[in-house]
């Protein structure tokens, strides 16, 4: 098994050119919002543009620009929102954001997209690491925020590769080097960066801790016919 990383858009056409499988990393917020939903049985269907987003018939609708919510969607991409809005199970969701849906837009044609963030990095790994062949090919995307690196989504991006080598995966040099920045990256560090202050800003600071916990959201979205689910044990082609 060998696992890369990539970066926003360009990163996520490069893994699908290589066939690789994608896991979408924006972890403030769209990566753990999508886990949350996940978790709590709904269906996600995230769509690049706010216009598509109230074109798509949904139970709900969840958007964001530039951190701010959506005028008229039901939630602004809050996990905690949603986490205590306990939506019906098999709702359908309809959810764009500034960045993370524009990347899984960009995975568009990989055997297999999944959603990583620090809240569900241990499942993300098991799943991979159950289907870990010689082939088997997987490069985490970090998101980052309008084609600028993201430290937040390196970050969660290093600990699942982390996990992942220390499962037996090889990595190759970048991935390495994202490892090892996340690893010597205090968790101050991304409570106070450009993105946790833009948060705070506009009274989403609950998000920050939420979004950085590892493993409190245990599941694997997998995007399965336009919708991110949970993934079925079953192996990529």
């Amino acid at each position: 098994m060998l696992a890369g990383y990539g970066a926003g858009e360009r990163g996520a056409r490069e893994a699908v050119r290589r066939g690789a499988a994608v896991v979408v990393v924006d972890t403030y917020r769209a990566s753990t919002t999508i886990a949350v939903l996940v978790a709590h049985g709904a269906r996600v269907v995230p769509v690049a543009s706010i216009e598509e987003a109230e074109r798509r018939p949904a139970d709900f609708r969840i958007g964001e620009r530039g951190s701010a919510k959506v005028k008229g969607f039901d939630f602004g991409n809050s996990p905690t929102e949603v986490e205590e809005a306990r939506m019906p199970p098999g709702s359908t969701v309809v959810l764009s954001s500034t960045n993370g849906t524009r990347i899984i837009d960009a995975a568009h044609g990989s055997p297999g997209v999944y959603i990583g963030a620090f809240v569900n990095a241990g499942a993300v790994t098991e799943e991979l690491l159950r289907q870990a062949t010689d082939d088997f090919r997987v490069v985490v995307v970090g998101c980052g925020w309008r084609g600028r690196r993201a430290s937040e989504d390196e970050s969660a991006a290093g600990e699942i590769l982390g996990r992942l080598q220390r499962g037996g995966a090889d990595l190759e040099e970048r991935a390495e080097r994202i490892v090892s920045e996340h690893r010597g990256r205090p968790k101050r560090a991304l409570l106070t960066n450009t993105a946790a202050r833009r948060l705070k800003r506009l009274g989403y600071e609950r998000d920050l801790g939420f979004c950085l916990e590892p493993d409190t959201v245990p599941v694997v979205p997998r995007l399965v016919d336009g919708a991110f689910v949970r993934a079925r044990r079953t192996i990529l082609p």
